[in-house]
């Protein structure tokens, strides 16, 4: 099993992102992904089934205004690995991607949560409960997992919004949370 777990982000803006942030994203949530999965697939000497997991994210289903590299990064990955699914699964290999929203994992990941207030705690799932259900499904050979009933409930009303409405809405939100997190003097 192949668990392509390493992205970063650096929210903000986009004029406000180094070409070295951008470019750093774009090596560690693209590039290394595709390259360990070459790697992989190069290296299986026999037929033994193989399973790959691709941490995307629910934010590849959207455009997201100050995410937009993030954002872009991770719908690459949702698109790589359902496209690979397809082209792998006479090979006897797995491939999934998990979409979660939230995921406590580091303390600035826990502020982003925070400041985001009730809608941050809403849509964050626990790491070890995802982690368990992500294997149950790839094992499964499900395509695509996004933890938690929410999570999975805004993507589907999201899917039937055109594109332009579901930015600015995120747009309005992103916003709205920063406003909150500078008169609470914990910026973002």
């Amino acid at each position: 099993m192949l668990i392509n777990v390493a992205g970063l982000d650096y929210e903000g803006a986009f004029l406000d992102r180094t070409k070295d942030e951008i470019n750093t994203i774009l090596r560690l949530n693209i590039v290394a992904t595709v390259e360990m999965t070459r790697r992989m697939l190069e290296t299986r000497k026999n037929r033994d089934p193989l399973y790959i997991i691709n941490v995307s994210s629910l934010a590849g289903f959207y455009p997201m205004p100050l995410k937009a590299t993030y954002a872009a990064s991770k719908r690459f990955l949702l698109d790589f690995s359902r496209a690979m699914r397809q082209e792998l699964r006479r090979e006897g290999v797995r491939v999934l991607a998990l979409c979660p929203a939230g995921l406590a994992t580091k303390p600035e990941t826990i502020q982003s949560i925070e400041s985001q207030g009730w809608m941050g705690h809403l849509t964050t799932m626990q790491l070890g409960m995802v982690a368990a259900r992500t294997i149950d499904h790839v094992l499964a050979g499900h395509s695509v997992y996004i933890p938690g009933w929410v999570n999975r409930f805004m993507r589907a009303i999201s899917s039937i919004m055109p594109e332009d409405l579901v930015a600015w809405m995120i747009w309005h939100r992103w916003m709205k949370t920063r406003q909150l997190a500078a008169q609470y003097g914990n910026q973002m």
